[in-house]
């Protein structure tokens, strides 16, 4: 790299020459892995809603934490016992298998595939996402990291943007629309292989290795033991909070925001399939199709024809229609939310760019984690009232981008001071089952009201929406003062450690 550009890069990122090398693989690693999950993404919510109704998401994300729990568990088993890097490769490669496999059985088969991908897909990349975060906080200090983190971090936002524009193009261009699984699978290899050159240029990654190689037994996983080393450690517990909140929250807002959404794409898709029929009553008893099963929707559709009283050529040119419809709303879907991705991403952009490295360095991390339970709490006070569909898609892009980006890269900063049983044993527990109570208790506390307190007090579906909503902002007040204490500590840590290097210098 010439002595220019060298200082454009520094300009840039805010990394000192010895470490622009790793600091840009770990740069396009972050890319690569986030244009992967992008590609996956809109995909994983398109084959929901084409054969579920968003009602439905609460009792998929029941299942979440289990499912989170077993694999990180399983994950967590073979920490220490296969050396860290190792097992980031293996585990990768695993991940990329599945892709492959997805890729071949999903446009083959329907509704149990769909589910199966769904939760594939809602629990490989918090794991693999950690991961790769792992590797970098070991290879990094905190110091470096309060400088280059915010440059590092737009990696993964700069992927988002490409992944959410591919997945778009892929969505409407028919020769290639069943191959996103095939590019993903592609985009997580080169991330693989650019984070291994980030560790092996690293001029610190060899003695880190030497000094933690001798200490790794005593951080063998500890099987359930690790939970409950969650709640004793005060700075994890912390981030704990943040994250459960972060997913509770966020679980709210997307069930009231999904659902206005999957009713507005099927009703345009609807008029545009069905043009000639400006039926509400079919609409509404295809709309609810999605609701029953294979069999129930077979069962529904004969009974439309009789009432009807379809010929065997209408109905056959409506069964085609039908298709058509499921089709048609899957690469809608799958295009909004890549929309909705894509602007995220831009926005990251300026977060990253912009805000980050200032706040950082000059007004310090336990302000910085206000930032988005604050936002949060301001668009849970203005979904307790009437908001139009476009209004929520933009709180969707703002409150995605600060999740992504500026959240995203604060959290990893609070990581650099721990020691590696916290990078590597509890934060994919952190980031994974407990990422996914919050979650879950999110989707009990919407089924007990949707349906106990409908049936005995009457309680309408506004109603409904708005106690969800209460019980949210309670959760980020919590997160809110929780978060701001670990940050303070993180703080306070980086003060005592820049005033001994003062002193001894």
């Amino acid at each position: 790299m010439s002595l220019m550009l060298q200082r454009l890069f520094e300009t840039l990122s805010g990394a000192r020459r010895g470490e622009q090398r790793p600091v840009l693989l770990s740069f396009l690693a972050l890319y690569f892995l986030l244009l992967s999950y992008y590609l996956v993404k809109p995909l994983r919510e398109a084959r929901l809603f084409m054969h579920f109704s968003a009602d439905m998401l609460p009792y998929f994300f029941l299942a979440m934490p289990l499912i989170a729990l077993l694999v990180t568990k399983f994950f967590n088993f073979w920490v220490g016992r296969v050396p860290r890097y190792r097992l980031m490769l293996y585990t990768y490669l695993l991940i990329v298998l599945c892709k492959l496999a997805f890729l071949i059985s999903l446009p083959l088969t329907g509704r149990i595939a769909t589910v199966i991908f769904f939760f594939w897909a809602s629990v490989y990349f918090t794991l693999a996402l950690s991961i790769l975060w792992a590797v970098i906080n070991t290879i990094f200090r905190s110091d470096q990291a309060e400088r280059f983190f915010g440059f590092v971090a737009l990696g993964a936002t700069l992927g988002n943007i490409s992944g959410a524009r591919l997945s778009s193009w892929l969505a409407g261009y028919e020769p290639l629309k069943d191959w996103a699984l095939l590019f993903a699978a592609l985009a997580m290899g080169v991330a693989l292989g650019l984070i291994w050159l980030a560790v092996y240029f690293c001029e610190h990654s060899a003695e880190s290795e030497r000094q933690t190689s001798s200490a790794r037994k005593a951080h063998v996983s500890r099987g359930w033991e690790d939970l409950r080393e969650i709640l004793r450690n005060r700075y994890a517990r912390g981030i704990a909070v943040m994250v459960f909140g972060l997913a509770l929250m966020g679980t709210v807002i997307n069930l009231q925001a999904l659902r206005q959404i999957d009713l507005s794409l099927a009703q345009k898709t609807y008029q545009e399939v069905f043009s000639s029929d400006s039926n509400t009553a079919q609409f509404e008893t295809i709309y609810g199709l999605k609701k029953l099963s294979t069999e129930a929707q077979q069962t529904q559709l004969t009974v439309l024809f009789k009432q009807a009283q379809f010929t065997a050529a209408e109905q056959a040119r409506f069964e085609n229609q039908y298709t058509q419809y499921k089709e048609s709303l899957e690469s809608k879907t799958r295009k909004l939310f890549a929309d909705i991705y894509f602007w995220q991403g831009v926005l990251g952009i300026v977060l990253l760019t912009v805000v980050a490295r200032f706040l950082f360095r000059r007004v310090g991390l336990r302000w910085s984690v206000l930032i988005l339970p604050g936002f949060f709490f301001i668009v849970g006070v203005a979904l307790l009232f009437p908001v139009e569909l476009m209004l929520v898609q933009l709180m969707l892009i703002v409150g995605g981008a600060l999740n992504y980006s500026l959240n995203n890269a604060t959290k990893e900063l609070l990581y650099t001071p721990t020691d590696e049983s916290v990078r590597f044993q509890l934060k994919p527990l952190i980031e994974g089952p407990v990422m996914r109570i919050g979650d879950v208790s999110a989707s009990v506390f919407k089924i007990v009201i949707s349906s106990a307190l409908a049936v005995w007090i009457g309680l309408s579906e506004g109603l409904q929406g708005q106690l969800l909503l209460l019980f949210g902002l309670l959760v980020v007040i919590f997160w809110a003062w929780s978060i701001w204490q670990t940050g303070l500590s993180y703080d306070q840590s980086q003060q005592n450690r820049r005033r001994k290097a003062r002193t001894n210098a």
